[in-house]
């Protein structure tokens, strides 16, 4: 109970910190367990495996959840060319660095599968936080998230049996494609019966758990990895609204042996020497930069404009806590060491703690300035008398329609290479730059602009030109809080509510729908 209650306290003072700093909790769980490592206060190896097992199985149930192949919708072949090119574009480059560094054959085999996966974790928080779910990239995203994990879960089974020969290989991976059917059949099968039951929350969380053990229990007969069939379990129940129920009855639970789990971690490791950490370091950096080159190249190539692809490599630019699960599994079964495991969790420290920095609109928009489209010529003429569109992407699609279809001329003020690409080649004038920066809005002509339209997600950059036309020229700018609402109110300008625009238009879909059923209604006989 001691040595609980040790874990128990390092992971309040964890995540004390990540709210102080407005950090992801678990790089500071990490080092916490690496620092305790070093204090010998928790030296039982067997109760640290043990919790780890227990809690891992239930983070990666949970993550599982977030990885339904229906919210990747559309976007499925990108997600799918992205997933295969990232993971096997950093696979290899960690094994050939870990060969380069005189790593064994099989360290250096788990190293580049660690590098391998993307953080389900940190990528879905960061995007539920800043509302960006179901934006395209971010449906990219998690169609990314799925695929790698998948591909971690079929390859680390087979990985593990290695040392049994080519038979325990075949034998553990049919194994696993024998969960992967069983997905299938808790979606189709299972979950439509218990939505059409109105069961309350105990007996919700009774059959949630129940689907749990049972994948566990079939993992256990088919000699597979217990992580795999809790991650599995997770996946079968991602579908809507069930995924909904499952977080609901599951969050406390999950949030306690998250906290458990990454508090005990680096109490596994061995302390790092020096030249581990320069190892880990030099890791980190190829994560941190090979991924979103891969990501832009390859997102781009099938269709994502500059800025979403831009963002989705940074989003996926760490490794992750299927990467802590890959060198514990090996550790476990006397694979690799403590050195190598120390490299993996330090690898996963660097890379977390660096993707919300990595991800800030100020780190993308400099990174976008750097992308080598060819910059347009600039305009011929400051226009005039026409309606100023601030921000070109899918939610100016719209306004740009409507106005191609009056006699108003728009003006299209982008920062994305890409978009002003696509949209110079129908017809539509534009400006690269900046909507916040004031030299691009007067070539846009703002002072002379009959209205001003901004639909860019964050209105703060707007400042100044609020103060300088909001007197002569009306400025609407889209805003999602009421704290934006009144900021923009403030300086002049007209703030339009998404979620009331979003009302409005179901409200006119609405009537004319029913206003159509009525009158079909009345032909009949």
């Amino acid at each position: 109970m001691t040595e609980l209650a040790i874990l128990l306290g390092l992971a309040a003072v964890g995540y004390g910190m990540a709210r102080w700093t407005q950090f992801p909790a678990i790089p500071f769980l990490l080092v916490g367990s690496l620092a305790l490592s070093a204090t010998g206060v928790v030296g039982d190896p067997e109760f640290v495996e043990e919790v780890l097992f227990l809690s891992v199985s239930v983070l990666l149930f949970v993550a599982g959840t977030d990885l339904s192949l229906e919210r990747v919708g559309p976007f499925k072949r990108s997600a799918f060319l992205i997933g295969v090119v990232q993971f096997v574009g950093l696979a290899s480059a960690g094994l050939g660095i870990a060969y380069a560094l005189d790593y064994g054959p099989t360290d250096a085999l788990y190293l580049g599968l660690a590098l391998a996966a993307s953080s389900t974790i940190v990528a879905v928080r960061l995007l539920q936080r800043r509302q960006q779910m179901f934006e395209p990239f971010g449906r990219t995203v998690l169609g990314v998230l799925l695929l790698q994990d998948v591909l971690v879960v079929l390859l680390l089974p087979a990985l593990i049996q290695l040392p049994e020969g080519s038979t325990a290989m075949l034998r553990s991976l049919g194994g696993t494609v024998l969960l992967l059917g069983g997905v299938g059949i808790v979606m189709r099968g299972v979950v439509p019966v218990l939505l059409a039951r109105d069961l309350d929350a105990e007996t919700q969380l009774l059959a949630v758990l129940g689907v749990l053990f049972g994948f566990m229990g079939i993992a256990s007969w088919l000699d597979v990895p217990l992580f795999a069939a809790a991650f599995l379990a997770g996946v079968s129940l991602s579908g809507f609204p069930f995924s909904g129920i499952v977080h609901s009855e599951m969050q406390p639970l999950y949030d306690f042996f998250s906290a458990i789990f990454f508090a005990s971690l680096g109490v596994a490791a061995a302390q790092p020497a020096p030249d581990l950490i320069g190892h880990a370091v030099l890791f980190a950096g190829t994560v941190l930069v090979l991924t979103p080159l891969l990501v832009v190249v390859v997102g781009e190539w099938t269709g994502l404009v500059a800025r979403p692809a831009l963002e989705s490599g940074l989003l996926l630019a760490q490794t992750s806590e299927f990467s802590l699960v890959v060198g514990l599994q090996a550790l476990v079964v006397g694979q690799i060491g403590g050195e190598v495991f120390s490299v993996i969790v330090l690898t996963t420290v660097f890379t977390m703690m660096a993707t919300p920095l990595l991800t800030s609109d100020a780190v993308v928009w400099e990174l976008v300035r750097w992308h080598p489209a060819r910059r347009p010529n600039p305009l011929p003429t400051v226009p005039s008398n026409h309606v100023l569109v601030l921000g070109g992407g899918e939610s100016a699609r719209p306004i740009l329609r409507l106005l191609r279809e009056s006699d108003y001329e728009a003006v299209v003020v982008d920062e994305d290479p890409a978009i002003v690409e696509r949209l110079r080649r129908q017809g539509v004038t534009c400006v690269r730059g900046d909507g916040g920066d004031l030299s691009v809005l007067l070539e846009a002509g703002a002072a002379q602009a009959r209205v001003i339209v901004s639909t860019l997600r964050n209105p703060s950059p707007l400042g100044t030109l609020l103060n300088y036309v909001s007197d002569t020229v009306p400025v609407l700018v889209r805003v999602f809080e009421d704290p934006e609402a009144e900021w923009v109110e403030a300086r002049g300008g007209t703030p339009v509510r998404f979620a009331d625009a979003a009302g409005e238009a179901f409200m006119v879909w609405f009537e004319e729908h029913r206003a159509a059923r009525s009158a079909a209604d009345h032909r009949q006989p």
